[in-house]
């Protein structure tokens, strides 16, 4: 067999070799981690300041019957220390308590160096307004609110004034709100109930005209009704007998107020007084008042022209005065 090349060996180690493999291996520090790509911080982006403002002339909000025309008006400021043009937009919004129902109310405005009203038939309008430092322009708008309006509809004015350079916008909301009124409808003296009955009864019929009716024993010739329009009411009014028609103009609650309260019907009566009886048994006769009772509210008389002097005990509306004696009063 030929023999090994000189310096190869068979495979053996030498023991220096053998121990280097044999001795323990000393564990690899682990490796850094890399860093996460991290993203740059949005630079914050600062609107520029307005310095303009919309405020209300008067009302921001203002009820109003069917029927009527109204004014709202709003002021556009500026505190820039140049002049300069603003975008003004104008919306108008409509909300019904009743959806898909509810009337569009007729709004027109008067444009900044104009002499007249301008219909606005878009529910959006734009226009350019020149304005100066310290000078204040006003807006005036016309609201009609419809013949057909319901309780609680409004109409919106949505204002926006902005500088071009899309700095913040100054906004304004100008609203009108349909509400009830009370109409006063003229009758023949003595059909009042008469009346108020056949009106109620269409008004069952028709419960968005007529909420309310009043027959104030106090007011002969008079009936009261609370509704959305004059024109509601004086149709529900046609061929309704002894009905002769509204009162021109709203009346209001204050009016009505004091005919709400009963009224005490012994008010003003006296012990010794003399009295005529106007209903009952005894009408048309005289009697001298004997006692007054405030909290049935009713007195007791005297029969004048009796043989027998025999107290009557009648209601207070039930008897008319005459001459005031020099009596006291009852309690």
């Amino acid at each position: 067999m030929q023999g090994n090349p000189p310096g190869e060996g068979i495979g053996l180690l030498s023991e220096e070799e053998v121990a280097k493999r044999d001795a323990p291996v000393a564990p690899s520090a682990p490796a850094p981690p890399v860093p996460a790509a991290v993203a740059p911080a949005p630079v914050p982006h600062h609107e520029a300041p307005s310095l303009l403002s919309l405020k209300p002339a008067d009302d921001l909000s203002r009820n109003v019957t069917a029927g009527t025309v109204t004014n709202l008006s709003a002021v556009l400021s500026s505190a820039h220390p140049q002049p300069g043009d603003v975008q003004v937009s104008v919306e108008i919004a409509y909300t019904s308590t009743y959806p898909g129902e509810g009337a569009e109310w007729p709004v027109s405005w008067l444009p900044p160096g104009k002499r007249s009203f301008v219909e606005l038939v878009a529910r959006r309008e734009k226009a350019v307004v020149s304005v100066g430092p310290g000078l204040s322009v006003p807006f005036t708008f016309e609201v009609t609110a419809p013949v057909g309006v319901r309780y609680g509809d409004r109409v919106e004015i949505r204002l926006l004034a902005q500088w071009p350079d899309a700095s913040r916008p100054a906004k304004l909301t100008l609203a009108c709100v349909a509400r009830q009124a009370v109409l006063a409808i003229k009758t023949s003296r003595g059909y009042e109930r008469e009346v108020a009955d056949t009106l109620l009864a269409r008004a069952e019929e028709k419960p968005d005209v007529v909420f309310a009716l009043l027959v104030p024993a106090a007011l002969r010739g008079y009936v009261f009704a609370e509704g959305m329009s004059f024109e509601g009411v004086r149709e529900m009014l046609k061929g309704i007998r002894k009905a002769r028609g509204l009162v021109a103009g709203e009346t209001t609650l204050k009016e009505v107020e004091p005919l709400l309260v009963p009224k005490i019907t012994v008010e003003g009566f006296v012990e010794g007084a003399i009295v005529e009886l106007i209903a009952g048994p005894f009408k048309g006769e005289k009697a001298r008042v004997r006692r007054i009772d405030q909290g049935k509210e009713e007195i007791t008389v005297e029969l004048i022209e009796a043989v027998v002097p025999i107290p009557v005990t009648v209601r207070g509306d039930h008897v008319r005065m005459l001459e005031k004696g020099g009596g006291k009063s009852g309690g």
